[in-house]
């Protein structure tokens, strides 16, 4: 038999081989016993009880304390005289026993600088807003019914008259002059159009129709490219789907230049200063929290008014399981802190500068700044002394900050690195004492040149796609806590630092002789319930906020203004006054939109609008872009709901400064009441983007 077939009978007989081992050794354990000596057969029971009630008489009944008290071998007498004792230690101990050492100022304990907890600011600029958006979000099998759509048609183009410009003989001449012409300027056209062509081959063809498909050109998209998503449990894919984003957005900042100076304050002329591990703000956590102002003022709200609608860890659980992927961040690294800097939820198609950023946060890195700040020094020199020192400036965008030479020849050096190296770099430059000697950097901050905020993120959603609540023991979509439409709000929030006199890893516990009286109590209430809860509170929070202005979820519908279309109105000179009187109300063409939330998109339709037109459509179909695969979609017959007005139209004239060109007017400016009943001005120089893209402008050839 080969060592195969022997591996398979061992296999498949080890149950029979345990039952028979069980068996054997029963059998043995039953043979063992039978062969044991009856004890009734050597020990009499009656025998064993009469000994047993012998000695229990002889104990109980009979007295020995004559023999124990009396005994002549063993004295009672206390011998050990108290009295004497304690008159012993009230002796002083004589003090030339130790030797006097030399009075050191550091170690005297009035003198003595401790470790104190640092003022922690609260957060400032805080503001919310609502937003409606198209959102990526997580899905098992990738279907939406945008999908199921038919693609769009063709769109006609629009022929466009040529614009006639005004030229005077003087200008004709000297065009002549010059070898203009109408021939040369079709020349120069022709001649940049092919210029950009060739910069970007694809600029023709990305926004018309390609076969019988029309897609949008990427770079249009002025929101997130959705992208598939793994679930974080099984590792399966997660198709993106397009779907309704309802929600308020907020942002706050943390006065970090506020808190290094703190910091800096409290703990860098202590024992035990390490900036590089410990001693310096390292954000951890924030929350947020909700007052429903609809019926009362902000300064009649309570305690009980406050309830909590985000913090980091809701929002990392709700990115982390329901988003598809991130919005691309546009605020600069500098202002970035993890674990209170939020990322952009993954809007689709649509800007969403306006709630993911802060007006206290600049949209230039704080090297850039210097850079500049550097520029006006050397301009504002070479204006009041002549030609500047350029010597004395040195900008390097690509590498380092601006550095400037100081009158002792000293650099103000910032290394390129990130800051655990660079306070790496600091702390071997001298420290190697250990905790509790004297540190290299005492006195020092924790930061060089810190940025004056960081940045604070947060959202209240009304709905989250595939997430569930439990609301009576059922489950359902809807969030009972969710923000309610017609309802306005306001929102404070705070953050917490690890707590450097209570850190989060015990190894980095300071002793607690370093501490101030105060801080030492926080200490020993903290380690009490640390060893209780076996959990250690390492989360030092600020204050709150001042509450943010109120603010309310959108409505579902949102306009773009084009520009108003060219007219000539009638002015009448009055005396000193001049009067302008127009034979018609101006228009404009405007892309009204209500949001779909079966389709999870904006869609939009063409209109010309004038005073008093309501932006409300029934349209036989309206076109719709895939906001996942940018392809262009058609509906059915739909309507455009929404009781947005336009109240007044400003522009269109031609500017009488110009006088040599009819195409040159006045930019438009639109007054309207949306549909919360909010009165708006819109510019359409600042809308034209958005409306040219909305409106497939370039596929109309406009």
């Amino acid at each position: 038999m080969d060592a195969d077939k022997l591996k398979d009978f061992a296999l498949y007989n080890f149950e029979k081989l345990i039952v028979g081992i069980v068996v054997l050794m029963s059998a043995y354990l039953v043979h063992s016993g039978l062969g044991q000596t009856v004890i009734t057969k050597v020990h009499d029971p009656k025998k064993l009880e009469l000994n047993a009630n012998d000695v229990k008489q002889r104990v109980v009944d009979e007295d020995h304390t004559e023999a124990i008290v009396n005994a002549p071998d063993k004295s009672r007498e206390p011998v050990h005289n108290i009295a004497q004792e304690l008159q012993k230690f009230r002796n002083p101990i004589r003090s030339d026993l130790y030797a006097q050492t030399a009075w050191d100022k550091t170690k005297s304990s009035s003198e003595k600088v401790r470790r104190q907890d640092p003022v922690l600011g609260k957060p400032a600029g805080i503001q919310a807003t609502g937003v409606i958006a198209s959102l990526a979000w997580r899905s098992k099998d990738g279907l939406y019914a945008i999908s199921e759509l038919e693609p769009a048609d063709e769109l006609e183009k629009v022929e466009v008259k040529p614009k006639r410009t005004k030229k005077s003989k003087k200008a004709d001449m000297m065009e002549m002059m010059m070898g203009g012409g109408d021939d040369m300027s079709g020349m120069d056209a022709e001649y940049e159009m092919e210029m950009m062509m060739m910069q970007n081959p694809m600029a023709s063809a990305s926004t018309t129709a390609s076969g019988p498909v029309r897609k949008l050109a990427p770079e249009k998209n002025l929101g997130t490219t959705a992208k598939a998503t793994q679930s974080l449990e099984l590792g399966e894919d997660q198709p993106p789907v397009p779907g309704l984003g309802l929600f308020i957005a907020g942002t706050a900042v943390i006065p970090h230049k506020e808190l290094i100076n703190s910091y800096q304050k409290a703990l860098s002329y202590a024992a035990e200063y390490e900036p590089r591990v410990r001693d310096r703000p390292r954000y951890v956590a924030y929350e947020v929290q909700r007052a429903d102002v609809t019926t009362k003022s902000v300064d009649q709200l309570t305690d009980a008014d406050w309830v909590v609608r985000d913090s980091n860890e809701i929002t990392i659980w709700n990115a982390a399981n329901y988003w598809s992927g991130f919005a691309p961040e546009i605020v600069p690294t500098d202002y970035w802190m993890d674990g209170v800097t939020m990322w952009i939820p993954p809007v689709l198609l649509d800007p969403y500068a306006s709630f993911a950023t802060n007006p206290l946060i600049p949209m230039k890195t704080q090297r850039e700044l210097e850079a500049e700040r550097a520029e006006l020094e050397a301009e504002a020199e070479k204006a009041s002394t002549g030609p500047a020192d350029r010597d004395k400036y040195t900008v390097d965008i690509g590498g380092g900050n601006t550095r400037a030479r100081g009158r002792g020849g000293m650099d103000m050096m910032d290394m390129e690195m990130g800051m655990d190296e660079a306070y790496d770099m600091e702390m071997g430059m001298g420290m190697g004492m250990g905790m509790g000697g004297q540190s290299a950097m005492e006195g020092q901050p924790a930061e060089e040149n810190p940025v004056d905020y960081k940045l604070i993120r947060f959202y209240d959603f009304y709905y989250i796609k595939g997430k569930t609540f439990k609301v009576g023991g059922r489950a359902t979509p809807l969030d009972p806590n969710a923000p309610k439409l017609n309802h306005k709000y306001v929102y404070r929030v705070r953050f917490a630092v690890n707590d450097p006199n209570f850190p989060q890893k015990p190894e980095l516990q300071p002793q607690g002789s370093s501490l101030d009286p105060e801080a030492y109590k926080r200490y020993i209430a903290l380690s009490a319930s640390a060893e209780q809860n076996q959990q250690r509170d390492f989360k030092r929070w600020s204050e709150w906020s001042e509450p943010s202005a109120p603010t309310s979820l959108p409505s579902l519908d949102q306009a773009e203004f084009g520009s108003v279309k060219p007219h000539r109105p009638r002015v009448v000179t009055s005396g000193p006054r001049r009067i302008v009187l127009e034979l018609e109300p101006p228009k404009a063409e405007v892309v009204a939109e209500s949001f779909d939330p079966k389709l999870g998109v904006f869609v939009p339709t063409r209109m010309e609008a004038t005073e008093g037109t309501v932006l409300s459509q029934k349209v036989e179909s309206a076109e719709v872009v895939d906001p996942i695969t940018l392809e262009v979609k058609k509906t059915g017959e739909t309507t455009i709901v929404s009781s947005a007005t336009v109240i007044d139209i400003e522009g269109g004239a031609p500017l009488e400064i110009v006088e040599d060109d009819e195409a040159v007017v006045e930019p438009g400016f639109f007054l309207m009441m949306d549909g919360e009943g909010k009165l708006k001005v819109k510019d359409a120089t600042e809308q034209q983007r958005l409306y040219r893209i909305k409106s497939f402008a370039e596929e109309r050839g406009l």
